[in-house]
């Protein structure tokens, strides 16, 4: 059952089961002012809960860098992971450039299955 959503011109996002899902819309370009509007979207929903995120990359084709840094820094403010579900090759190649050039501040990895990347989050609980 969806306990909460949101939406803006760039991704919804809703809890399920204690996971945030955080999908993005179509985007050919992911910009730092995109990004901050995006996590302000996230946040806004978790009522100051830290959750595990099930970020949905697969319809993002390139991000910035420097959205990629905002995201891997700010952008991780009250999670407890992040799974990227990622769709090979385009939005794969931005989340891994991401991961090794952006250092995120909590535990994520790449996915191409919604169920392993639900596995791995199950290891990562909400906190209140």
């Amino acid at each position: 059952m969806i306990s909460k959503r949101a939406h803006n011109d760039y991704a919804k996002v809703y809890i399920e089961q204690d996971i945030l899902h955080f999908i993005y819309l179509p985007i050919e370009n992911l910009s730092l002012d995109m990004a901050k509007k995006l996590v302000r979207l996230r946040i806004s929903v978790q009522n100051n809960k830290s959750y595990p995120v099930l970020c949905d990359l697969r319809e993002v084709i390139q991000a910035d860098k420097s959205a990629m840094d905002y995201l891997a820094k700010e952008g991780s403010e009250l999670a407890t992971a992040v799974a990227l579900l990622v769709k090979y090759p385009h939005s794969a190649f931005t989340a891994d450039f991401y991961l090794q050039t952006s250092l995120p501040a909590v535990p994520t990895r790449l996915f191409e299955d919604p169920l392993k990347a639900k596995a791995f989050l199950s290891n990562f609980p909400k906190r209140h």
